[in-house]
């Protein structure tokens, strides 16, 4: 009992002499606190509020901490907390090596300053001449668990608005930022809208540039909807591998996209991509190392680069091939149609650009190209007897039902903006007949406007049967031009779904609409 009564008499004074030294206590560790912040990110710390409770354990809890960095107040703190607090023993207290297994930390907002800018030189000095001299014993900390974190970038130049990078339940291991420490969370990506899944390594920390503190991981982003970006749609997955500094990242992965369309002009196809990409994390611009893509059928290869435009937003420039693509797979993003205009091997060189801007991406596209189309199949039944009949006709034997071809191919260079695609050049061939246009196509709404020559193997003459073949013999001389049997002038309008072919010969102009949907045939003659 007297043991006991002692022991009592002893925790009561040491308790007393606790509470009677909690604001000491309280003072040591804002000390504490503010220095190690201080020394390992070198900015100066402002901390609103810090409060120390001693019984049970030893509790702290901070509200409204703030680091500016390199004492900076021109640009956003480098780092922002609404609220933390962990425990501790008195055991732990008392080392000089304090160990703290859990700090949770509400609110967090980190904002990296831009690259290059480091502020006054003496910044850092002042910071150091007004904190203690003396180094204090390093602080040990097992885990950071953080909700509502946000990562922001400093705009830079006319840049008004920053990345902002919110994530959520990030949880950072075995932190100490003198080398590198685990990470694993969720983030929400702003366009497209989806959360983002990853875990790797962050550090060692760079104090005076933190843009090159190092990173690496992997990541996994599903079922991102893609409508908010005027003009496309549909929905994304990625997953991959990240390596690097932030500032200079390097990615690599993949995406996938069952159901990508453009501008709902076409059908949703399935394109996939595995990419290498270096990406600065401080700023969002990418630059498409290596591209692998596939559409439907068709593998496209291709490199680039995608750079945000101050007060406007990003500007993408691909340059792509598909050196073994199929033209119904480029068609079908352009027209929304269960069967395909046509089929066959296509070569495809274009280099693309996407202006800023928050118009439809049909109207932000400008693409330069050439193509090159062979063994083309048509698929109405009615364009291929029409192309068999000129092919007949094109080699002199109108009625000759054993000849005759519907394979056609077709090469040309394109010009396309604003949903509209000029042809520089476009040949057009069948067996016997060789057909070199220039003209327009509008995408929207299918507008045809082209005009050229066609080049025919056979005489004037040699087209027709009977009287008719008798009477233009005395004209073949007129049609015999650069080498051809005839050459006559063309034009094709109308729309994509009902073309106009017109032909002119002796002053006169036939034109022959198809009816690619019902198959009906309207002739019109003018002089």
């Amino acid at each position: 009992m007297i043991v006991a009564s002692c022991f009592s008499v002893v925790a009561m004074v040491v308790f007393a002499v606790l509470i009677w030294r909690a604001r000491a206590i309280e003072a040591g560790f804002r000390k504490r606190v503010e220095q190690e912040l201080s020394e390992r990110f070198q900015s100066k710390v402002e901390l609103k509020a810090f409060h120390v409770y001693v019984f049970p354990r030893v509790v702290a809890v901070g509200e409204g901490l703030t680091l500016r960095f390199h004492n900076r107040t021109d640009i956003l703190p480098l780092l922002h907390v609404g609220r933390f607090w962990f425990s501790t023993g008195i055991i732990g207290l008392i080392r000089p090596t304090k160990h703290i297994a859990t700090i949770y930390v509400d609110r967090l907002q980190i904002t990296l300053p831009p690259s290059g800018e480091k502020g006054e030189e003496t910044s850092w000095q002042e910071i150091q001449n007004e904190l203690s001299r003396a180094k204090l014993p390093k602080t040990i900390l097992e885990r950071i668990i953080c909700h509502d974190a946000d990562i922001f970038t400093t705009p830079t130049g006319t840049r008004k608005e920053p990345l902002d990078w919110r994530i959520h339940n990030l949880i950072l291991d075995q932190v100490d930022f003198d080398k590198p420490f685990g990470f694993r969370g969720t983030l929400t990506n702003a366009q497209p809208v989806g959360e983002i899944s990853t875990q790797g390594q962050f550090g060692p920390w760079n104090a005076e540039e933190p843009g090159n503190s190092l990173v690496a991981g992997e990541y996994n982003f599903k079922n991102a909807n893609l409508d908010p970006f005027p003009g496309i749609d549909g929905t994304l997955s990625s997953s991959g591998q990240f390596l690097g500094p932030l500032n200079q990242l390097g990615v690599k992965g993949e995406t996938d996209t069952p159901d990508f369309s453009l501008d709902k002009v076409g059908k949703p196809l399935a394109l996939h991509a595995e990419f290498d990409a270096t990406v600065d994390g401080t700023n969002g611009d990418t630059y498409l190392n290596v591209v692998r893509a596939k559409l439907v059928k068709s593998p496209i290869y291709a490199e680039g680069k995608i750079v945000l435009v101050p007060n406007v937003g990003h500007l993408i420039t691909i340059y792509a091939s598909a050196p073994q693509g199929r033209i119904e797979d480029m068609l079908s993003l352009a027209i929304k149609s269960d069967k395909p205009l046509m089929r066959g091997p296509v070569k495809l060189k274009v280099m693309l650009t996407v202006e800023p801007g928050k118009a439809r991406a049909l109207d932000k596209m400008i693409l330069d190209g050439a193509f090159g189309v062979e063994d083309a199949r048509w698929s109405s039944p009615e364009v291929r007897e029409k192309l068999e009949s000129l092919s007949r006709q094109a080699q002199g034997k109108p009625e000759d039902g054993d000849i005759g071809s519907a394979l056609t191919d077709l090469h040309g260079s394109l010009h396309l903006e604003k949903g509209v695609i000029a042809f520089r050049s476009l040949t057009f061939g069948v067996e016997g007949a060789l057909i070199n246009l220039k003209g327009k196509y509008n995408i929207r709404g299918g507008e045809l406007d082209f005009h050229g020559h066609m080049r025919l193997k056979a005489k004037l003459s040699q087209t027709m049967t009977g009287a008719k073949s008798f009477f233009l013999k005395a004209f073949d001389p007129f049609f015999q031009k650069n080498g051809a049997g005839t050459e006559l002038p063309i034009t094709i309008t109308g729309t994509r779904d009902n073309p106009v072919f017109g032909v002119s010969v002796l002053h006169k102009t036939i034109k022959k609409e198809i009816k690619t949907d019902s198959g009906d045939e309207k002739k019109d003659q003018k002089l």
